[in-house]
């Protein structure tokens, strides 16, 4: 590979990396929502992977301490789980748009 050719490259990885940066800052503003219980517990997470918000229906406060905890962890696994496959869509998508195989490249790394 000539020098041409290396300079084009890594023009091309640093407008990649740009890229990258920038969908990860846009995705990481969106946000999702996950549910539980038949929607007794909401939890609102970012792209992130972040919990915002955990917001409890009073009707589900009237019920079991215990079944109360364990719809809170679903509700927020629920959300992790949603802002995870957004990310993941959404770095698809670039990857696609670069030309690239799908699944090359995963938020978090490796």
């Amino acid at each position: 590979m000539n020098l041409k050719g290396l300079g084009d490259l890594m023009k091309q990885a640093q407008q990649m990396q740009a890229e990258m940066e920038r969908l990860q800052a846009e995705v990481g503003a969106r946000q999702v929502e996950g549910s539980a219980g038949g929607g007794l517990v909401t939890v609102v997470a970012n792209g992130r992977g972040e919990i915002v918000s955990v917001r409890i229906d009073p009707e589900a406060a009237a019920e079991e301490r215990e079944m109360l905890q364990d719809l809170i962890v679903a509700a927020a696994n629920d959300a992790l789980r949603k802002a995870r496959e957004l990310m993941t869509q959404e770095m698809g998508r670039m990857m696609g748009g670069l030309g690239l195989p799908p699944g090359l490249f995963r938020p978090g790394g490796p």
